[in-house]
């Protein structure tokens, strides 16, 4: 791929694309079967992925990892040099939002992170959905992933990852997950979602998938068999307005996709049925074999966002979301049990016709 070839990501950023990325979301004409599962997709996706990174018809999962066996290899040469004034840092990020809405967070960060690593860019580049990160990571067609914890260890299990910073959010280093519907649904309580449509955003999203999940387990509910339907909406703004709607009963998201709301005929709308337990912030990871002088460095230029914000100037155009701390080893083995709770509840086998 050209260094110099924009992506979708920099023209929205210059303003060399007038229209807005549409973030609304198709649905089928009719309903599925009870018990299925439907991923609605985005049908403007092409539109801000960039196909030299993440091919448009690439549909390959990545790969397992086999631990190498046989005699101890020999000691790694070390790595070549690397010009980092001549070094595009590619970082990569799951859709969890309206695509206007990631580049508006992101560029005082990588405009911060370009200056501070040294680098001649860095362009934050999104894919159809989690899997496609994970997958571009292990091609290495990108540098960086920034990922929900779920995402990085469920990713950890097929690829070695290492994860060299954590996301501190608006509300600190954790978050959750929310189960939202309409006031006029008649559904009032968390038992009320038999026989309806149930929407999350991923089946890697934390927040919007893995302990949502894990809350409907200790209330004895399995969503594949309670549930009407399930489906995957895959961003977080998606679901509140299927929500809104009615294009799904209840919604599962992030809690600050309510929390920062401030229409009032929309809050009015939305009622709260329940909130999971505490979720870890996002993990900045990169492959194992990444080149050390530039993991060092992002990781260097992340955690020093969090000094950069206690300053009384900090740095133009970084946002206070836009902290970074050191990884908490005990949130990723908290998403780890959560994950083995959860492993039996799955999709039923489809019929033979």
């Amino acid at each position: 791929m050209a260094e110099d070839q924009p992506t979708y990501s920099e023209l929205m950023t210059r303003g060399e694309l007038d229209g807005e990325v549409p973030d609304d979301v198709s649905y089928p004409t009719e309903q599925g079967d009870a018990g299925t599962s439907t991923d609605f997709g985005d049908p403007d996706a092409s539109e801000y992925r960039d196909p030299t990174i993440f091919p448009v018809d690439d549909d390959e999962a990545p790969g397992v990892y086999v631990p190498p066996t046989g005699p101890e290899p020999k000691p790694a040469a070390p790595p070549p040099p690397i010009r980092l004034a001549q070094k595009v840092v590619m970082i990569g990020r799951p859709p969890y939002m309206n695509v206007k809405g990631m580049l508006q967070q992101v560029k005082g960060l990588t405009d911060y992170l370009r200056k501070e690593m040294g680098v001649k860019n860095v362009r934050m580049v999104t894919a159809k959905d989690y899997a496609s990160v994970l997958s571009a990571l292990e091609r290495g067609t990108i540098d960086f992933a920034w990922l929900g914890p779920t995402a990085f260890v469920l990713g950890n299990e097929k690829i070695p990852l290492l994860a060299i910073a954590q996301a501190k959010r608006r509300t600190g280093p954790k978050y959750y997950g929310v189960f939202i519907t309409r006031k006029d649904s008649g559904i009032l309580g968390i038992e009320d979602i038999k026989g309806r449509t149930i929407g999350f955003v991923d089946p890697e999203s934390a927040s919007g998938y893995l302990f949502p999940l894990y809350y409907l387990k200790r209330a004895k509910i399995n969503p594949y068999t309670y549930c009407r339907q399930v489906v995957f909406l895959q961003k977080h703004d998606a679901v509140l307005n299927a929500v809104l709607t009615r294009k799904v009963d209840v919604g599962v998201c992030l809690d600050d996709t309510i929390e920062t709301i401030k229409d009032r005929r929309i809050l009015d709308q939305i009622m709260v049925l329940g909130k999971t337990d505490q979720v870890p912030s996002d993990i900045v990871a990169c492959r194992a074999d990444c080149h050390p002088v530039l993991r060092d460095r992002l990781q260097a230029a992340l955690l020093k966002t969090t000094t950069l914000a206690k300053t009384a100037t900090g740095t133009p155009g970084l946002a206070p979301i836009m902290e970074f701390l050191p990884v908490n080893e005990a949130d990723l083995a908290r998403v780890r049990e959560v994950i083995k709770a959860t492993r039996d509840i799955k999709p039923p086998t489809p019929r033979r016709p």
